[in-house]
């Protein structure tokens, strides 16, 4: 038990044994029965009671929750009751007046509001596909998501519409506007939020019989190697089985105020499953942040008396190196919680010291898989480099051999592959890219590297080429072609730099002829892409001759990045 208290041993006993029993209760005798179904051809573990729509197993939870604050944003409180109106009447509407049927399918295109949730359960439940669109994402990015997914209804915050405009002109894609005036709506010839939703009210809500549980529910979007980013396709059996095992958390770890902050964007799967849909069976509030800043966050967290908190690593270490940081701000938090890229040694060390009341881990896991992993409590007190364990009851993880593909033995370095009723069910229109991924055994291969020991999983490199900056994952071929739109750029390798802060940064090393500065080509990447994706200046390093290459003649790109790591150690950088 290492350099663990007495107080922190008798906790993890007494947690452990809490665990089974409530576990063991629920799987055996209640409402978490398991059985198996069969998916993509093979016989997978899931919960017993999930209906075939999704949007039955809202309704519980909302009922059950009907008079606490759901949504706090800024000034605003939505009850779970007023949130069910509305996507009742979100959803009749967008039925009557908009063509949206079983299978249609909607984008959600806004920063983190109360309307994308609700935009997200009224689509889901009625049995059509909601596709939540990155809100930092330019006018390339969103009409490529947009076309790609057949979106025929698209609901936008003012900004997410103006970015659109120019490929949904003369298009047949219906557009809703959300948190605009009538003559903003006007300009864009969209229907106003707040109109949809009275003209909605009292209509029947659209029958859901037909749906089946391997329908569509979601396509979110995600990096991919070939840099343009591939729709993730979810069903209602993969949700739901999930909601099903969010359920069950609330048996493991109850909170009687539960009330979570938001600090990490709906288009990612982190905020969308791991704080807006496991909120649902807990009744916890969710406090809503426009735009992550860590001294809000602070007082977000001390003036609503939240207690739970998921964001990226980088979120959880501004707060505790914040200035105005002291342990009674955030007297409330039971939780915190990081995800989406590897916690740094240090913060583990920071949180034990300056957060000794709140428990704290990482999760683990993808787009694709959902969920994958979990390290939490005295768990991860021992094994702080840890991903943690696999998800208990519907996940499965082995370690595999890339080139082979056989299962490696415990304590091999191989490919992480996950394997469970909640992997994806495809790459939207991109059959051949999911066959590389999903595996005759049903197992999806992450490109990560890594080990199991003793029940642990060790995450120890990426064979994708990407780069996480923050939790944002960025693909390297992406900003190569579009640094090569400049016509002085013979060649360009993009890798990423440390970061203590963001974790990684875009690095790029670039043979170019000509007086081109690196100053110009940041700004030919900032003509072409998301802000995040775009290297400083100061990242981009010229070379006055070719890129090193291997035997193959492809460019030594781990080369290159470790050479200019090594030069510059890890940078902090600035928002």
């Amino acid at each position: 038990m290492g350099d663990l208290t007495i107080g922190e041993r008798l906790k993890d006993i007494k947690e452990k044994l809490g665990m089974v029993t409530s576990i063991g209760w629920a799987v055996l005798f209640g409402e978490h029965q398991l059985g198996e179904v069969t998916v993509r051809g093979q016989k997978m573990r899931a919960f017993k009671r999930v209906p075939n729509c999704i949007g039955d197993l809202y309704r519980p939870y909302l009922k059950a929750q009907a008079s606490k604050e759901w949504f706090i944003y800024e000034s605003e409180r939505v009850t779970f009751a007023q949130a069910e109106q509305a996507m009742d009447a979100l959803a009749a509407e967008l039925s009557a007046s908009f063509g949206i049927k079983k299978g249609s399918v909607v984008g959600l295109a806004m920063r983190n509001l109360p309307e994308l949730c609700i935009g997200f359960l009224a689509v889901t439940a009625m049995g059509a596909v909601a596709v939540p669109l990155n809100s930092l994402w330019g006018t390339k990015e969103l009409e490529y998501a947009v076309k790609d997914s057949a979106c025929t209804v698209l609901i936008a915050d003012a900004e997410r519409l103006s970015a659109a405009q120019p490929f949904l002109e003369g298009s047949a894609v219906k557009k809703i506007l959300v948190r605009g005036t009538a003559e903003e709506a006007a300009d864009f010839g969209a229907a106003r939020w707040e109109d949809v939703l009275a003209t909605g009210q009292g209509k029947p809500f659209p029958s859901t019989k037909d749906v089946d549980a391997d329908d569509d529910v979601m396509i979110m979007y995600t990096s991919g190697s070939t840099g343009f980013p591939k729709g993730v396709v979810h069903t209602h059996r993969s949700m739901g089985n999930l909601l099903k095992f969010l359920e069950l958390t609330t048996k493991i770890v109850p909170d009687p105020k539960p009330k979570s902050l938001l600090s990490v964007p709906l288009f990612h799967i982190t905020a969308l499953a791991g704080v807006f849909l496991s909120s649902m069976p807990r009744g916890e509030g969710i406090v809503m942040m426009r735009k992550w800043d860590a001294g809000e966050g602070l007082r977000l967290i001390e003036t609503e008396e939240c207690s739970r908190f998921t964001g990226v690593p980088t979120m959880v270490g501004d707060m505790l190196a914040h200035p105005e940081y002291t342990p009674e701000r955030i007297r409330t938090m039971k939780a915190m919680f990081a995800a989406g890229a590897p916690v740094p040694p240090q913060q583990v060390a920071a949180m034990r010291q300056k957060a000794k009341n709140v428990q704290n881990g990482q999760v683990y896991g993808c787009t694709e898989t959902i969920i994958g992993t979990m390290n939490r409590g005295v768990d991860y007190l021992k094994h702080p480099k840890s991903a943690g364990r696999p998800i208990p009851l519907i996940v499965g993880i082995v370690i595999k051999d890339p080139e082979t593909g056989k299962t490696l033995p415990d304590g091999s370095r191989g490919e992480i592959c996950i394997r469970g009723v909640t992997v994806m069910k495809c790459y939207h229109n991109r059959p051949e890219d999911t066959a590389k991924v999903i595996d005759s055994e049903g197992y999806y291969h992450t490109g990560d590297v890594g080990r199991m020991e003793g029940g642990f999983l060790y995450i120890m490199d990426r064979i994708k080429d990407m780069i996480i900056r923050g939790g944002e994952n960025i693909d390297c071929a992406e900003i190569e072609a579009a640094l090569h739109a400049n016509p002085s750029v013979r060649e360009a390798s993009v890798f990423g730099l440390p970061d203590e802060r963001l974790g990684e940064v875009v690095g790029a090393a670039v043979f170019a002829n000509g007086d081109v500065t690196p100053t110009q080509l940041s700004d030919t990447v900032a003509a072409a892409l998301a802000k995040f994706k775009v290297p400083l200046p100061e990242h981009i390093f010229l070379r006055s001759e070719e890129l090193p290459k291997g035997a193959t003649g492809k460019i030594d790109k781990k080369g290159l990045r470790e050479f200019y790591q090594g030069q510059l150690g890890a940078p902090r950088s600035k928002l």
